[in-house]
């Protein structure tokens, strides 16, 4: 019994110290078998508990949290995500705020998209409203439909490339 609970206690604490310093390995991708093998995985005996390790306990919830070495470039699957969250939580509003120039919300839909100060805030309501009949085609546009058409319009235009 007291063998198990020292077993255990290791295994937590490798565990905890893996997670704090998460990294990744071209062999076993990320998590804290990385970690806990870091240099080795060159070897099949330390790749493959390491790759196990991973694959069994902490990729899953490094890759989705961005942690134990996990990260996905720039978060960019995550950004997307809250974008289209919001403008489907909140399209009406931002369908009348984009007609009109500007608004707290077409402010917060901005920032998720990635305007950064308010000089390219101005430039984003200016550019919803001139194209409002672009990124709203029909009276019943939907979310993914407007986010679409908004993609496509900021990456045609050069001072949005980075958006």
């Amino acid at each position: 019994m007291k063998k198990t609970i020292l077993i255990t206690l290791l295994v937590l604490a490798a565990g905890s110290a893996a997670y704090a310093l998460g990294d990744n390995d071209a062999n076993i991708g990320c998590g804290w078998g990385t970690t806990l093998f870091k240099g080795q995985t060159d070897k099949k005996i330390p790749a493959l508990l390491g790759a196990t390790t991973n694959g069994t306990y902490t990729q899953t919830f490094g890759i989705s949290s961005e942690t134990a070495g996990c990260t996905v470039k720039g978060g960019l699957v995550i950004n997307e995500k809250k974008q289209a969250t919001y403008a489907e939580a909140n399209i009406q509003k931002l369908s009348t705020e984009m007609a009109q120039g500007g608004g707290e919300y077409l402010s917060a839909f901005a920032t998720l998209m990635g305007a950064k100060n308010e000089q390219t805030k101005k430039a984003f309501f200016e550019l919803t409203q001139k194209n409002y009949s672009t990124l709203f085609p029909t009276a019943n546009t939907d979310s993914a439909t407007m986010l679409k058409n908004l993609r496509a319009l900021l990456a045609t235009n050069p001072n949005f490339a980075t958006l």
